[in-house]
């Protein structure tokens, strides 16, 4: 709050000294201003930004050491610096101002003051300080023609120290960021996948440089670097005490490859480690884990009062990006002056730094390993689920990247390799990638049909070659040419047999249209599954409200035939089939997959722990889904099965849907 002035003076007076500009002091009145009002002056022109009036007001000597453009420049720069967003101030107590406005004596007077600064980083930043004053004589405004005036009046002394106590001619102020340690990601058993670990960086010290083109030829020849790139980073405009990488070395680089860096001591290479991110299984899970990347303008806008500033890394997708807050922890920060060699002289505020939270997946890296390793070169993607607990075990994708890349710097070929392959590497295929989940999506059709298209667990269904319920010119194909006889739904499903599904979705479109759409919906299809730390994409079910909004025509039941096995316009990711799945094989209730098990500070302060959240009940009673069990079983145990041949000869108590 600010103190009001002592004196009552005019409303005239008060005017003309708001509306003052340059030397010319408070405008033309014979009423001399007190120390008191100039200070105040002083101090509600700082509060409202108006650096150009407050050097009005400052002492001719003042003047000469500073110009007036500098001083504006210097309270905007302290200000953008400390990172004030306001501020407020108030005189010293009545009897204090009464005292600094009697007579000035030889020491001049001094107005005592405290302020508190208001920012956008630190908590409120109180001083108690003092400004002195001075009498000069200033020039009076007069007409034309008429002799030079002048009065006395009360100037600031000023001087640096009026904005922070601490500031003196000689030093600056400086934001000096405490960046905390990055909280690690690790798979189900504590094994690295992310991590703030320390690098080896080869660069040059040029004062202990004493042969240039030595020190670039050894370099060009010990990196592998093309000349032209050594040299322009050994010949970098910098002062000559400062370190310059040259390159980082791969985290993990055995001793014995450094000692060459080291020999070459003499010519001024110097090895240093530095603390970046690492991703130890290189581009193994590079689409859960994401990478990290430098900030950009748009997020800086955000996250400047946060502490960062241009340069910084953020995370970018991934679980890197989507819990980048928790990874990243909060920084803190020293406000201080410094000398003019960059040394600490005094702090003036500080803030605390909070470390990242560690974060344990449910995925097993193990597992993870072996089916990338299983899916190879080939384009598509593997998703492993433990049904007890919902857990997500692996999710492979191929082509993939490496996100060690971003931290060391991607050259111009790489990044046109990966922005360009017509493949997508940066596709995260089990989440993203929608596709017609063919035959796997049977089960779905067999419940509802189970459930609400009159048929039972003993119900059959004839599975011809050509199925033609619908008009010989809608006539559909089995995927074999055999008639295989009578089959319920679990041999429907066994066998794969289309026409059974085909049956069904003929009997329930009938009946209502949206039986199938909604059991399909109830399966967890065309919505995202709600797994914990990624983004995913929705998939497809369509029924006549979407068709007729999206394509502009009639829903007909050759449209539900179509979906009854998987195709037309239905949609899945293999997250979603994965999951629906999960469901099937154990509790019979859907519930969100859970990728992400624990978070914690580092020592396991404040974890929070996580669960499969349930969804709903599959819309499938007991003995009907022990049934569609039955039949997932054939299709594995029963040689006539779909997928026998595959499983022969393992141990494995399997049980599954073949589709394409």
């Amino acid at each position: 709050m600010t103190r009001p002035g002592l004196l009552v003076i005019p409303a005239l007076a008060i005017l003309a000294a708001a509306c003052g500009g340059g030397g010319g002091g408070s405008g033309p009145t014979d009423a001399p201003r007190t120390p008191e009002e100039t200070a105040e002056r002083f101090l509600s022109l700082w509060k409202d930004g108006e650096y150009d009036n407050m050097y009005s007001l400052i002492s001719t000597e003042a003047q000469a050491t500073i110009e007036r453009q500098k001083f504006i420049e210097r309270y905007e720069a302290i200000t953008d610096e400390a990172r004030i967003t306001g501020l407020d101030y108030e005189l010293a107590p009545e009897e204090t101002a009464i005292a600094a406005t009697a007579p000035p004596t030889p020491g001049e007077p001094e107005i005592p003051f405290s302020v508190t600064f208001h920012t956008s980083f630190f908590d409120d930043i109180e001083q108690e300080n003092a400004i002195p004053l001075v009498r000069e004589e200033v020039p009076v405004p007069v007409a034309s023609g008429e002799e030079p005036k002048t009065r006395e009046e009360w100037r600031v002394r000023w001087s640096p120290s009026l904005f922070f106590a601490e500031l003196d001619d000689r030093n600056l102020v400086h934001f000096f960021t405490r960046i905390p340690r990055r909280g690690g990601i690790y798979d189900r058993n504590g094994r690295e996948l992310a991590v703030d670990a320390a690098i080896p960086v080869v660069g040059i010290v040029p004062d202990q440089i004493t042969d240039k083109e030595a020190t670039i030829a050894a370099l060009v020849q010990a990196l592998g670097m093309p000349d032209a790139e050594v040299r322009a980073r050994v010949e970098a405009d910098v002062p000559s005490y400062y370190f310059v990488p040259v390159k980082s070395l791969p985290y993990g680089t055995p001793p014995e490859e450094l000692i060459k860096f080291n020999d070459m001591f003499d010519l001024g290479v110097v090895v240093r480690d530095e603390t970046r991110r690492v991703y130890p299984n290189g581009d193994s899970m590079a689409h859960v884990l994401g990478y990290i990347t430098e900030v950009t303008e748009e997020q800086l806008e955000e996250l400047a009062p946060k502490g960062y500033q241009s340069g910084d890394r953020v995370g970018a997708f991934g679980i890197e990006g989507q819990f980048e807050r928790d990874l990243a922890g909060e920084r803190g920060a020293v406000l201080a002056t410094i000398t003019p060699e960059g040394s600490i002289s005094k702090t003036i505020a500080e803030r605390a730094t909070l470390p990242g939270k560690d974060i344990t997946l449910t995925i097993n890296l193990d597992v993870q390993k072996t089916a990338e390793a299983s899916l190879g070169d080939r384009v598509g993607s593997i998703v492993a689920m433990d049904p007890q607990d919902n857990s997500v075990l692996a999710l492979a994708s191929y082509p993939r990247f490496n996100p060690n890349d971003f931290i060391t710097g991607l050259t111009q070929e790489q990044v046109n390799s990966l922005y360009n392959d017509p493949r997508q590497p940066f596709l995260h295929r089990p989440l993203l990638a929608e596709y017609p989940p063919g035959s796997t999506f049977k089960v779905v059709t067999g419940a509802a049909g189970l459930e609400k298209g009159g048929f039972n667990t003993g119900s059959t269904f004839h599975c011809v070659p050509v199925w033609n319920k619908l008009g010989d010119e809608f006539a559909q194909k089995n995927w074999q040419t055999i008639d295989r006889g009578y089959l319920t739904v679990a041999g429907g499903l066994m066998a794969s047999c289309n026409p059974v599904f085909f049956d069904i979705a003929a009997t329930l479109d009938p009946i209502d249209p949206n039986i199938l759409p909604q059991f399909a919906r109830d399966f967890g299809y065309g919505a995202a599954t709600g797994i914990n730390g990624l983004d995913e994409a929705p998939g497809l079910i369509p029924d006549p409200a979407w068709k007729e909004a999206n394509i502009g025509d009639y829903w007909y039941t050759g449209d539900a035939v179509n979906m009854a096995i998987g195709q037309g316009y239905v949609k899945a990711t293999p997250l979603q089939i994965a999951n629906a799945y999960s469901a099937i094989s154990a509790t019979g209730i859907l519930r969100k997959p859970l990728l992400v098990k624990k978070m914690a500070l580092p020592g396991g302060a404040a974890s929070q722990e996580f669960t499969a959240e349930e969804v709903h009940p599959l819309p499938v009673s007991p003995g009907n889904l022990d049934f569609i069990r039955q039949g997932l079983t054939a299709v594995i145990q029963s040689t006539a099965g779909t997928s026998y041949q595959a499983w022969v000869g393992t141990s494995v108590d399997a049980a599954g849907k073949s589709g394409t």
